[in-house]
């Protein structure tokens, strides 16, 4: 993946839950990539498939299906990126969102250069609760854009991020 400070405001919307595309690689039949890709075929099953016309039941066990092998492809390699991406989409989903803070934490702590790591990490804190420490990974995402659209996009979200209570 390419890391940049300048991203486009639309890129940041889309980075939480755009539709995946398959990591292409070469290797054996069990390793990272051939459970993050199968992963993914049991996401996408899930999402467009089941999710879309109702099956409710069946989108939720395609989706622990490929939080499974999203699973093993980290437990494979822990520095694999898009496989903890890829989990904390599916965790997103499931409403599990202490799953997914951990899973976009690692992202970010593995790719911390990449701006769009950070908005998916920001929205699943705020779904805990932690609404300060979003406004804190919204602000390093700042910090590492020079680009003003984006700097005041993310100004505004810091802005409108209130703890529990707050009005």
């Amino acid at each position: 993946m390419k890391k940049t400070g300048m991203i486009a405001i639309g890129t940041l919307i889309v980075a939480i839950l755009m539709p995946f595309t398959v990591v292409s690689g070469g290797g054996g039949m069990e390793d990272e990539v051939f459970y993050n890709d199968r992963g993914l075929t049991h996401y996408n099953r899930a999402y467009y498939d089941f999710l879309a016309s109702g099956q409710t039941a069946l989108a939720d066990e395609a989706f622990e299906k490929a939080a499974a092998d999203f699973r093993e492809a980290v437990r494979i390699n822990g520095e694999f990126v898009e496989a903890y991406r890829n989990l904390g989409r599916v965790y997103t989903l499931q409403k599990k969102d202490d799953l997914a803070v951990e899973a976009y934490r690692k992202v970010v702590a593995l790719d911390p250069e990449n701006v769009e790591n950070y908005l998916p990490l920001a929205s699943a804190l705020q779904r805990t609760g932690q609404c300060g420490e979003a406004r804190h990974v919204l602000a390093r995402a700042k910090s590492l854009t020079a680009d003003p659209a984006v700097r005041d996009t993310l100004d505004k979200m810091i802005e409108k991020m209130k703890d529990p209570g707050e009005r």
